[in-house]
């Protein structure tokens, strides 16, 4: 564990954003992983098919990450105010909300299954395979939330080796897994799904035996805590903004799904590729930025307000060098990039989709590191509003400009269009906030 407010802020933020950058690089792997096995060893319908309800799995998850992101703020906050009786309670409370809400939002979802296909516009020619995918990963949902969300609460106590070390063992898993069911089983998409669901499965058992560690470090193992539903009302200032934000986030790229899938099934299967290689640059410069929400948390809970401002000038300077070698081969290389996705000598529609993206589109995410690194600031001083009407600003306007472009006869080139828009949108709304003032607490203004 480690107190991020003290020592040199360079080497704190660049010793603890490595093992996270790369944890989250490596979170996003068994994704990757089984786009690139459904591309490579079931064709351009195996694309589609595991990407078809990918922004309705992303949008539904989001509330989860969100509240759990929001809630390890809190709990970093706990840390710093050296109330360790406290956290242990609220992070078994924490954990079985969790249990029980994915459980329920699971069978809700297998039981209207076909109503949700409906919704996302989805080909009959895939349905089926959509079906087989999609209910295997319900089944394992918990599991998989547990294991994403798990990062986030390990980061609050300034860790960032472990989840590291989990990531790892996810992706070899992961791969094995995908390989062993698709290559030898011949399981198709369901196989992919499996092979996730029994890894998370996995490293869900690793981070319980880390909590355990952790509590005995803080001499807190002995002590028996009940379940304290009260600590997810207090949390809610962090945790409800935060899912808040994380759920409008994620329902741009839903409502957007279905104008991408009437498109065809190329336009579908490039989407589930440039989101692929969107997460990959997208995972680096977002965790790394978890920095600065668990600095920003710290500071405030031990009252050290000075120190918070400096961490923004850092926090940006670090994303973008993080991210720089990802994007410079991704968009000089992007041919063999997109390639890693499909069949050998394919040259298709959605190779071509996916390639556009990468040269044209691509290089603007720069905006939206700046739009990050203030998503994790808002969070860590606790600006709910801000970061609230940041995001809201940011997914109104990349629903509007996409679904403009694409009915103005641009297609998939409107898609990306507006993504990029709704970039640059939001990262003026947030430097301009961030300048203001107005997301300084009243206490943290008496003392800066």
């Amino acid at each position: 564990m480690k107190d991020l407010t003290t020592g040199n802020i360079y080497k704190t933020f660049i010793w603890f954003a490595i093992p996270m950058a790369l944890s989250g690089l490596l979170s996003q792997a068994y994704s990757i992983i089984n786009t690139i096995i459904a591309g490579k060893l079931i064709g351009e319908a195996g694309l589609a098919a595991v990407g078809a309800t990918a922004p309705l799995l992303d949008a539904v998850s989001s509330l989860f990450w969100g509240f759990c992101v929001g809630f390890s703020v809190y709990v970093a906050n706990l840390f710093g105010a050296k109330q360790y009786y406290k956290i242990k309670e609220s992070i078994i409370t924490m954990y079985f909300t969790l249990f029980v809400v994915t459980v329920t939002v699971g069978v809700i979802m297998l039981i209207f299954n076909n109503q949700l296909f409906n919704l996302l516009n989805i080909e009959n020619a895939i349905r089926n395979d959509v079906f087989k995918y999609f209910s295997v990963y319900m089944i394992g949902f918990f599991f998989i939330i547990f294991g994403q969300v798990s990062v986030a609460m390990i980061n609050a106590f300034g860790i960032g080796k472990f989840p590291l070390y989990m990531s790892v063992l996810s992706t070899v898993l992961t791969i094995s897994g995908n390989i062993v069911s698709v290559a030898v089983f011949d399981l198709g998409v369901m196989g992919l799904a499996l092979s996730t669901v029994l890894a998370s499965v996995v490293v869900t058992v690793m981070y319980i035996f880390e909590f355990k560690r952790i509590f005995k470090e803080l001499d807190v193992d002995k002590d028996k805590a009940k379940l304290c539903f009260g600590v997810i009302k207090e949390s809610f200032s962090y945790s409800g903004s935060a899912m808040m934000q994380q759920l409008i986030m994620y329902i741009a790229p839903l409502i957007i799904s279905p104008f991408i899938n009437a498109i065809g099934s190329s336009a579908t299967a490039a989407y589930t590729v440039v989101t692929r290689i969107y997460n990959i640059i997208a995972s680096v410069y977002q965790n790394s930025a978890k920095t600065l929400s668990n600095y920003a948390a710290q500071c405030m809970g031990a009252k050290k307000y000075s120190k918070v401002k400096k961490g923004v000038y850092v926090g940006f300077f670090q994303g973008l060098m993080f991210i720089a070698p990802f994007l410079l081969v991704c968009v000089f290389g992007a041919k063999h990039t997109c390639m890693l996705f499909f069949t050998k000598g394919s040259s298709g529609e959605a190779l071509n989709y996916a390639v556009t993206f990468s040269v044209g589109f691509l290089p603007f995410i720069v905006f939206n590191v700046i739009n990050n690194l203030f998503h994790s600031f808002f969070r860590g001083v606790n600006a709910p509003a801000c970061l609230l009407f940041s995001t809201i600003i940011g997914s109104v306007s990349r629903v509007l400009a996409s679904i403009y472009f694409i009915k103005s006869g641009y297609g998939m080139n409107g898609a990306y269009m507006g993504w990029v828009a709704s970039w640059i949108i939001e990262a003026l709304f947030v430097v301009y906030i961030y300048y203001s003032g107005r997301w300084k607490p009243i206490e943290m203004t008496n003392e800066i």
